[in-house]
This record gives C-alpha cells, sequence and structure tokens, in this order.
C-alpha cells in the first residue's frame, strides 16, 4: 500500500492522493443499486440547472458592464469615452458562448430531468451524447474564459512592453464586472467538467454490470 505520511510527500505522491481522492468520489456518488441511479440522474439535473444559473448570469453581468467616462479637453469641453464588452472580440465571444451553454443547459437539463420522470434513470445512449456534447461544450466555455481572463488581465496590469496601458484604474465598475463575470463563466466550465466525469463514471459503472 502507499504510504500516507505527508510531511515530505514527493510530486508522485500528491499524485497518487488526488487519484484516490476522485476513486473514493467516484465511487460515492456512482454507487451500486436502483437507489443510486437515480442519485446519479438527479444530481445531474442538479449540476445542469446550476450550469444554466452560472452561464446566465456571468452573461447577464458581462453585457451590463458598459461605462463611460468624461475626458476634459477644454474648460468648456468634455468628451465621452465609453468602455464596454463589444469592444473587445474575446469578451463578445465570452457573451456568446455562455449564451449557448444557458440554452445547452436548458435542453440537456430538460431531457436529463424527463429521463428521471419516466424511468427513473438515464440510457446509455444518452449518457454518451452527454459526454460527446458536455466535453465540446467544456472546450468552448474552457477557450472562452481563458480568452477573456486574458483580456480582462492586461486591463487590470496593462503591457508596457507593447504598449497597451491599463484602465481598470478608470473604468473601475467596468473591470469589477469583468472579473465577476469571469469568475462565474469558470464556475461554468467547472460544472461541465462535473458533468463529464458524472457521465464517464455512470457508463463505467454499467459496462461493469455486463
Amino acid at each position: 500500500m502507499a504510504s500516507t505520511d505527508t510531511r515530505a510527500a514527493p510530486p508522485h505522491a500528491a499524485t497518487q492522493s488526488s487519484v484516490k481522492w476522485a476513486s473514493q468520489l467516484s465511487g460515492y456518488m456512482a454507487g451500486t443499486g436502483e437507489v443510486a441511479i437515480r442519485n446519479q440522474v438527479k444530481v445531474d439535473a442538479a449540476l445542469r440547472a446550476f450550469l444554466c444559473a452560472t452561464a446566465l448570469v456571468a452573461v447577464i453581468v458581462m453585457v451590463t458592464s458598459k461605462q463611460t467616462i468624461h475626458i476634459p479637453v477644454s474648460p468648456v469641453m468634455t468628451i465621452s469615452v465609453p468602455a464596454k464588452f463589444t469592444h473587445s472580440a474575446s469578451f463578445t465571444y465570452l457573451v456568446a458562448a455562455l449564451s449557448m451553454t444557458f440554452l445547452y443547459g436548458m435542453i440537456t437539463g430538460i431531457s436529463s430531468y424527463s429521463a428521471l420522470k419516466k424511468q427513473g434513470r438515464s440510457s446509455t445512449e444518452q449518457q454518451i451524447q452527454f459526454v460527446i456534447y458536455d466535453s465540446l461544450m467544456l472546450g468552448i466555455v474552457a477557450s472562452a474564459t481563458g480568452a477573456g481572463g486574458g483580456v480582462a488581465y492586461e486591463a487590470l496590469k496593462g503591457n508596457p512592453h507593447i504598449r497597451w496601458n491599463k484602465i481598470c484604474h478608470i473604468y473601475d465598475i467596468f473591470c469589477r464586472h469583468l472579473g465577476f463575470s469571469m469568475s462565474v463563466s469558470l464556475l461554468s466550465s467547472m460544472t461541465l467538467l462535473a458533468l463529464v466525469w458524472l457521465s464517464v463514471c455512470a457508463l463505467a459503472k454499467n459496462s461493469g454490470r455486463r
């Protein structure tokens, strides 16, 4: 057996610990028997509802992030300089990805709930479809979050090497919206990852019964 002493744990020990934890959690979630199968479907439906909620919140926060500052150019004249998500292709991509994720979560959530009500479990074909489409959505949301996060970081810190100035000390409200939206979209990515993992565990147990 692997030692549980963590006083000077090397990298491979941390990896073994993570694998052991994931294995235990997998066994808890998948379980055995019809009750465990129904619980798995309930968790799936709940995660999809949470996915819809996080995607919707992230979109709302992002699209309401507009802020306008007024710069004086003379004693009697000022110019208005707005900042909004449409000024960046990365933020537009994030809004589009999260909007699609919200619709996807609604559709698959209804499908998962219908399977629970009708037969108390998801079919193997449905679980395979969930793995494929959840993985696709995970890639889209993760890439959109990464792209948006990169631009948001430049807005916060700037980049003197290419002469991009930071703007968050000026557009403080706009940047707070960006930061919150990025955080919530990261939750959406984690939820999709959990859904993929849940479906794979269920498929693994179903194949083990054959």
